[in-house]
């Protein structure tokens, strides 16, 4: 499978973000072979992974752990491409969140992002699926930190966060976080998101001109129907990912999503070499390497966090699908090999 990517434009911010703390952001753009002429060009791609790497080493470079809170504090119309003017030129604030994560596969491959209207209360989520992709923290939290600055630059700041969820474990003080984000923020959680009440979706725009929107939203319907090659597999696993972690879709509501009999998907995933039962095997696999990798949870606890009722099975899974146990793929005294 080809290496992610994501559009070198997403990367201009971020590199502007380092040059306002004094710092020079050339030295980590040749690092990962980025030229300032790529991160002007609309239709330029760079490796996903190096992006994340980018972001690490510019959080160690202004010595700054929470960079990425930083960079997404500061966040604005041009921070994020032609997203960033889609979301600001919204009829209100539901179709903006909706119309945004419509597209941005569309910029940045292998992330899960869902915007979800739940009645009450609504919920965008956010992170990266493929789960060799450990260095993702920064990401993460520049990722909701972005959308809360554009939410509330949308909004005039008439706008209240009911709770922030991140993947990773809480770095430096917790004041840090709730402060910017105004609301309970948890940590080692199943996903990245921000979550608001209902009551503030029809909230109208306050920055665009809501004429923009469609035209906008036509540009990006056709670009992302010239990227739209996916294999079924593809879908499918992007249906998985979606999930929760411990709860994977039923079959049949995958089937229908795609609009498939259940035993045509069947057919369908023989003939690409694939199968329902590896996909969601593979994705609780690659999640629970994340992380032993990346979290000091034991490996009871991650168990449960991929959907298994005890360790021991497991431990079993897991060593037949890398070819090591889960306690020496963490101590890295075995590299597995799949």
């Amino acid at each position: 499978m080809a290496e992610p990517t994501i559009s070198a434009q997403f990367l201009r911010h971020v590199a502007n973000c380092v040059e306002l703390t004094g710092h020079s952001s050339n030295g980590l753009l040749e690092q990962i072979a980025v030229t300032r002429e790529m991160l002007e060009d609309p239709e330029g791609l760079i490796p996903l992974a190096h992006f994340l790497a980018f972001f690490e080493e510019a959080a160690a470079l202004v010595r700054n752990p929470h960079f990425g809170l930083h960079a997404g504090r500061l966040a604005g119309s041009d921070s994020i491409g032609p997203l960033s003017f889609l979301f600001l030129s919204a009829p209100d604030l539901r179709t903006a969140f909706a119309s945004f994560s419509r597209y941005l596969s569309t910029f940045q491959q292998a992330s899960r992002h869902q915007f979800t209207d739940e009645g009450k209360r609504a919920t965008f989520a956010y992170g990266l699926v493929d789960q060799s992709l450990s260095r993702r923290r920064q990401d993460a939290e520049y990722s909701i930190g972005a959308m809360v600055s554009l939410a509330r630059q949308f909004t005039g700041g008439e706008i209240e966060f009911s709770e922030v969820r991140f993947e990773h474990e809480r770095v430096g003080d917790y004041a840090r976080y709730r402060d910017y984000f105004g609301c309970d923020v948890f940590f080692e959680q199943d996903c990245n998101a921000l979550t608001i009440e209902a009551r503030y979706l029809d909230l109208r725009g306050r920055v665009l001109s809501p004429a923009l929107h469609p035209i906008l939203d036509e540009h990006l319907r056709r670009l992302a129907g010239r990227e739209g090659n996916d294999s079924l597999a593809d879908a499918v696993k992007a249906l998985i990912e979606a999930a929760p972690l411990d709860t994977p879709p039923p079959l049949a509501e995958v089937a229908a999503r795609l609009d498939l009999s259940v035993p045509t998907l069947h057919r369908r995933l023989a003939a690409e070499g694939s199968g329902w039962r590896a996909l969601v095997s593979a994705h609780r696999m690659e999640t629970a390497a994340r992380l032993l990798r990346t979290s000091r949870r034991n490996v009871s606890a991650i168990a449960l966090d991929v959907g298994f009722a005890e360790s021991a099975s497991f431990t079993r899974a897991f060593a037949r699908h890398f070819g090591v146990s889960p306690g020496r793929y963490r101590k890295g005294e075995v590299t597995p090999q799949k």
